[in-house]
């Protein structure tokens, strides 16, 4: 099972979360989302949940074949537009740009991924903290910072983006989820955290 959680960092609000199941063998049976008091489900593709309370909602288990090589998956997954206040321990102390220059300082107890970009190649990284990398393409960058506490100062012009990624702590998600007709062999879960964006 895979949970993926994107969250406005300025405004510590949910925005969107997927849920997503997968397996070698065919399965049913439902799933289930207690949502947190304060967060409200306000749009859900691929369909509505069959049942559905205040902060209760519950899908039948349909799952669709994918074909990866010569291996079938069974998947089945569900994705929510979100509403309500966020629970979150990454703290950004800086976003910002002036002169040309982006900084960017975030910390978070158990550590984080910070992601700037893209970027033209021709940005330099003028100084940072952290366990840095560049992920790189024929004409843009990203700048990939990683740490318990990160820090960047890059040279940058035009439309600018950011996010922090970390491995969210059950509090930190806008749901509860139950599965029950599937047997969950693993839990991936990752909180994705957007940065305004910024004109340097």
């Amino acid at each position: 099972m895979k949970i993926h959680v994107e969250a406005d960092a300025a405004g510590l609000k949910y925005k969107s979360a997927v849920v997503y199941l997968t397996s070698e063998k065919s399965f049913g049976g439902a799933l289930a989302l207690k949502l947190k008091e304060g967060v409200a489900a306000t749009g859900c593709w691929p369909r509505w949940p069959d049942e559905m309370g205040e902060r209760f909602a519950s899908w039948r288990v349909e799952p669709y074949v994918r074909r990866f090589g010569d291996r079938l998956l069974h998947s089945f997954g569900v994705r929510l537009d979100l509403d309500g206040r966020a629970e979150l321990f990454a703290r950004v102390d800086r976003w910002s740009a002036e002169g040309g220059v982006v900084e960017l300082e975030a910390s978070r107890s158990g550590g984080l991924r910070a992601v700037v970009g893209p970027l033209a190649r021709s940005c330099e990284v003028l100084s940072f903290e952290g366990s840095l990398r560049t992920v790189e393409n024929a004409h843009l960058m990203y700048v990939v910072v990683e740490g318990e506490h990160v820090a960047l100062r890059v040279s940058a012009s035009g439309l600018v983006a950011g996010y922090l990624e970390c491995e969210p702590v059950p509090s930190e998600l806008p749901f509860e989820v139950e599965v029950r007709g599937f047997q969950v062999t693993s839990e991936e879960r990752v909180l994705l955290l957007r940065l305004e964006d910024l004109l340097a």
